[in-house]
């Protein structure tokens, strides 16, 4: 089912409903790695999200129905400079997307991630990145549902692990 959304880039007074929202995934991401994510002030992630807005390297979208905001995505707008071994590479990094509980598969996401395409070929930008932590099944099959295919595998280890 896909509902009536307006999505639009984010504004400084949307710093509110955009920390609100990513409250929802960093508990998730929390839950998960409880080592590696905090417990953040929500009033610190809106000032955070405020000054996010600011900065030319963010791009900020949010999703709005009649009952408010309810999804984001936050992008970064990354370039590698050409060099010995690789071309120059623009892309953009999609950085954090979250949508509310409540208003999931319903097509918010994919209205997001399709304004975020639209202007990332607008810019001449023709790759589209994320990352997902490995215990996210149901982000992965999202994205895989969406078009986004496993770019690359990252692998992690305690260094005492290897000493052993």
């Amino acid at each position: 089912m896909v509902v009536d959304v307006t999505v639009r880039q984010a504004e400084v007074g949307d710093a509110s409903a955009l920390a609100e929202l990513n409250g929802f995934v960093q508990d998730f991401h929390r839950a998960h790695e409880p080592t590696v994510f905090k417990h953040p002030d929500p009033a610190e992630v809106a000032a955070w999200f405020a000054a996010e807005l600011d900065a030319t390297r963010v791009r900020i979208w949010v999703a709005a129905t009649a009952d408010g905001i309810v999804g984001y995505v936050s992008v970064l707008v990354e370039t590698r400079e050409e060099h010995l071994f690789c071309y120059l590479r623009p892309w953009w990094e999609v950085d954090q997307i979250s949508v509310h509980p409540d208003w999931r598969r319903q097509g918010i996401a994919r209205a997001l991630l399709q304004a975020v395409a639209a202007e990332a070929e607008q810019a001449g930008v023709d790759r589209l990145l994320l990352s997902s932590w490995s215990f996210n099944a149901g982000a992965q099959e999202a994205w895989r549902h969406l078009g986004f295919e496993p770019q690359s595998t990252r692998f992690e280890v305690q260094p005492r692990r290897l000493a052993e």
